[in-house]
């Protein structure tokens, strides 16, 4: 049986700084973590990531561009919180799994949250975003026809949304991106160095039915519609949702939903979502 974390984790949570002992200080990265009953995603982007004007592919970046890229950081999986400590299970990882456990005490005072590593040295604040106390909703992907057995996560917490899907290619353990990458390009593997980078993950809101994108570690997506070019479909027993394009299609399955009748279908109209 799946556990609940504490009510109040749950929400968006976006970070205003990170800090440890050595004097590292970063309040600039963008940092979001949406945290729905059980499941999570998280999203870390710099704000000094490249961004081209047109472009519509990693292919449109330069080698450099693509190091720089393979700085960012994001996660899903289930969270379990017990006596102040947290631990994430990552899942799905952007970067290499670690053997070290993402494990850290926390402590809440109305809307601000202060985490402590447990074994890692630092401290991250986080502030909760308006509008994200509910519902909480996460769906599985189980089907994508462009990559068999592709995993992916969307997670909702009121009009907030993270969508992450995992990459085709498998990277190993405990290794170092940025080093996978530039291996791949020196040694002119430059198709192999986008693949390790195809790991998706979009944060977003939803407004009046349109999902849209505001920050990704696809750059060329933000600011455009999460279920652009297709259409998105309710099952009739209320917990699948297809979505359909020309060239591809995606079946997601509901894993966690605060809503009480456990479906979709509750949310069908302010999601814009087509029954069968």
């Amino acid at each position: 049986m799946t556990s609940f974390v504490p009510p109040e984790l749950s929400g968006v949570w976006r970070r205003e700084v990170i800090t440890t002992p050595s004097g590292h200080r970063d309040a600039d990265t963008q940092v979001l973590w949406l945290q729905t009953r059980s499941w999570y995603a998280d999203i870390r982007v710099r704000a000094d990531r490249p961004v081209r004007d047109g472009a519509r592919g990693f292919e449109d970046y330069s080698d450099g561009e693509l190091l720089e890229l393979a700085r960012v950081q994001g996660f899903a999986g289930q969270l379990s919180a017990h006596d102040g400590v947290c631990l994430w299970r990552r899942d799905i990882d952007y970067q290499p799994p670690s053997p070290e456990p993402d494990e850290a005490t926390y402590s809440i005072a109305r809307d601000v949250m202060v985490e402590d590593g447990i074994h890692s040295d630092y401290q991250e604040i986080w502030r909760r975003e308006p509008r994200s106390d509910t519902p909480l909703v996460a769906l599985r992907l189980v089907m994508d026809s462009t990559c068999q057995g592709r995993e992916g996560l969307l997670a909702v917490a009121g009009d907030h949304f993270i969508d992450i899907r995992g990459r085709a290619a498998t990277i190993p353990k405990g290794a170092d991106l940025g080093a996978i990458i530039a291996a791949a390009l020196k040694s002119g593997r430059r198709k192999d160095a986008i693949a390790a980078l195809s790991l998706r993950i979009s944060y977003g809101r939803i407004d009046t039915g349109a999902w849209t994108v505001a920050t990704s570690s696809f750059p060329w997506l933000e600011r455009r519609e999460l279920w652009a070019g297709g259409a998105v479909h309710l099952e009739p027993d209320g917990r699948e949702l297809t979505y359909e394009a020309l060239d591809e299609r995606q079946t997601w399955t509901l894993i966690d939903s605060s809503a009480s009748a456990h479906t979709l279908d509750s949310l069908a109209e302010a999601w814009a979502l087509k029954r069968r």
